[in-house]
């Protein structure tokens, strides 16, 4: 038996007919489209032999490194307030500790992102029998290994429905790790009658402003940062936000000073 008698196996069409064959045969048989498949409302010119544009490869690319390097954070943050994942042997007696609470909202983050993972990595194994996996089978240890590897695996494959699906929930994922290491261990200090200044879209992609109010952060490493309670994506130091609000604001530079000290370097708990 050889290596592509393993591999699963797709429904191509080969001369008018339609046949069954395995991935690698099934990939030299496959029609590439002219343009990217996630690209429809602004056509992009997609990769030669390829499903996805220079710009989606990189996306999904990047997509999957963002929850490799959060990976650690979210396991951090997962127990942040002293719980545990799992329960743990008391050393020499066989008995378990109950499991301690965890933060369920990380948890739940975590679980659909290890999902993702897996499910791509165990497709993957059924397309390709000969593919190693790293001998560190965590969640971030196996999204870096699909970032650095696999990306034209994925961009290239003969199921393009496989390919929507991983990419679609993939987006998600890939935000849900980035907000939730963003909002972690953070203390939030109100900044009231301001509004955020950035743009987002509406039911019908266009463009609109964000209705967002600004909260103020002051986050684990000490940065302070002026961020939106609608998109957490909205954020900047809180510096040049200060320094933007001068220009905008015909208030006194006093009265932008006390802003300053009362919102954006004093700890929540100490205003």
């Amino acid at each position: 038996m050889t290596t592509t008698d393993l591999e699963y196996k797709y429904r191509v069409t080969v001369a008018g007919a339609t046949r069954l064959l395995p991935f690698t045969e099934a990939k030299k048989h496959t029609a590439y489209p002219a343009l990217c498949i996630f690209h429809q409302d602004d056509p992009a010119r997609a990769e030669k032999g390829s499903h996805l544009c220079a710009a989606c490869v990189e996306w999904v690319r990047t997509s999957f490194d963002d929850i490799a390097q959060r990976w650690p954070d979210l396991e951090e943050a997962l127990g942040a307030n002293g719980g545990a994942s799992s329960a743990e042997r008391v050393s020499g007696t066989g008995d378990l500790y109950p499991p301690l609470p965890i933060n369920t909202n990380i948890s739940e983050v975590m679980g659909k992102a290890r999902a993702l993972v897996w499910s791509t990595v165990g497709q993957l194994i059924q397309d390709r029998p000969d593919q190693r996996l790293p001998r560190d089978h965590g969640t971030g240890v196996l999204a870096d290994w699909l970032a650095r590897w696999h990306v034209d695996y994925l961009a290239t494959h003969p199921s393009v429905d496989h390919l929507l699906a991983v990419g679609n929930e993939l987006a998600a994922r890939a935000e849900d790790c980035r907000r939730t290491v963003y909002r972690a261990n953070t203390y939030e200090l109100e900044m009231r009658d301001s509004h955020c200044h950035q743009a987002t879209e509406d039911a019908t992609g266009q463009r609109v402003p964000c209705r967002g109010q600004v909260v103020g952060i002051l986050k684990p490493d000490g940065s302070k940062v002026v961020q939106c309670d609608v998109d957490p994506l909205h954020f900047m130091p809180a510096d040049q936000w200060f320094q933007g609000q001068a220009r905008r604001s015909p208030r006194p530079s006093r009265a932008i000073n006390t802003l300053k000290k009362k919102y954006a370097f004093k700890r929540s708990h100490d205003a």
